[in-house]
């Protein structure tokens, strides 16, 4: 890892004494910086263990610090020295670089073995894998290789245990079916000597059944006739007392009609001066308001025309 040239303050414009106060400001961090970079540099040269990891880790997280101390140096120096502000830039650009640098190799020192161990644990999921699709799994679990030796032997033997117990199942079926076949010719043969025996047996059975069919079919219709013939009489006989009950009904309709129709005509012998007094109310309604806006009188004109219709109404 090496350090970039000096940046020369007069390319941004500003002068020496102003370049120092600002890399005075940084110094602090610098001085941090420089006092870890051997640790670092021998740290590079150990063996890696789990030890060197733990040590990558802490320095690499001490480097995190300078570096996001120069980060925060740089801001303030930029809000105070706005002049300088591409100078700051490039310093700490300059000075940031191999602070990252160092962290990227502590990182990958720190990681190491987590590496090694992701690899490993790809590499034993593809192996698997390929065992289980041996014995025609369906179903590939993600976590293959995270499984432990002994829970991985005993998932494998459960799936090579359900292969072989599904083909010894397809052997016993098939072998099944092959017997089914074969007696199921034979029960056809069978059913086919029985069928013939059957088919000479209904035919001599079908001419008596035939003999008495025609017996029965006589005797039903000659019942069935007189049935009906009791039918019609029931149904001649509840129409005629039907037609009775409707004719005496609407008789007792009209005269509950003409009854009411008196009643009101009675009652309404009183009502004459009560509607002579609406008939007034209704027709004094047209010229009790006056309004003064076109709308209002063209509404009023309709209301008198309303009310006239139902002056009318009630005279009829």
């Amino acid at each position: 890892m090496e350090n970039l040239e000096k940046i020369n303050p007069n390319e941004f414009g500003l002068q020496e004494s102003d370049a120092e106060l600002i890399e005075s400001a940084f110094m602090p961090k610098i001085v941090e910086r420089d006092a870890i970079k051997p640790i670092y540099e021998q740290l590079l040269t150990k063996e890696i263990t789990t030890d060197t990891c733990s040590e990558a880790k802490s320095l690499r997280l001490k480097l995190v610090k300078v570096r996001t101390g120069i980060a925060e140096i740089h801001k303030t120096q930029k809000a105070f020295f706005l002049a300088a502000g591409r100078f700051v830039d490039a310093w700490k650009n300059k000075e940031t670089r191999p602070v990252e640098q160092m962290e990227e190799n502590l990182l990958l020192i720190e990681e190491h073995f987590l590496r090694l161990e992701k690899k490993r644990i790809a590499e034993l999921q593809a192996e698997r894998e390929l065992n289980l699709l041996k014995y025609e799994a369906e179903v590939l679990p993600g976590n293959l290789g995270e499984l432990t030796e002994q829970v991985w032997e005993n998932y494998l033997l459960g799936v090579k245990t359900a292969y072989e117990s599904k083909k010894a199942a397809e052997k016993a079926a098939k072998e099944a079916e092959i017997a089914r076949i074969e007696a199921e010719r034979e029960a056809q043969e069978k059913i086919r000597l029985e069928n013939e025996q059957l088919k000479k047996e209904r035919e001599e059975l079908a001419v008596k059944a035939e003999a008495e069919r025609k017996e029965r079919e006589e005797a039903e219709r000659v019942q069935r006739e007189a049935h009906e013939a009791e039918l019609r009489k029931e149904r001649d006989e509840r129409e005629r007392v039907q037609k009775e009950l409707a004719a005496k009904a609407e008789a007792e309709r009209k005269e509950r009609e003409e009854q009411e129709a008196k009643i009101q005509f009675e009652l309404s012998k009183g009502d004459a001066a009560k509607v002579e007094d609406l008939i007034k109310d209704l027709d004094l309604l047209k010229t009790k308001y006056s309004f003064k806006s076109a709308k209002n009188k063209k509404m009023y004109t309709d209301v008198s025309i309303l009310l006239d219709k139902i002056i009318n109404h009630i005279k009829k």
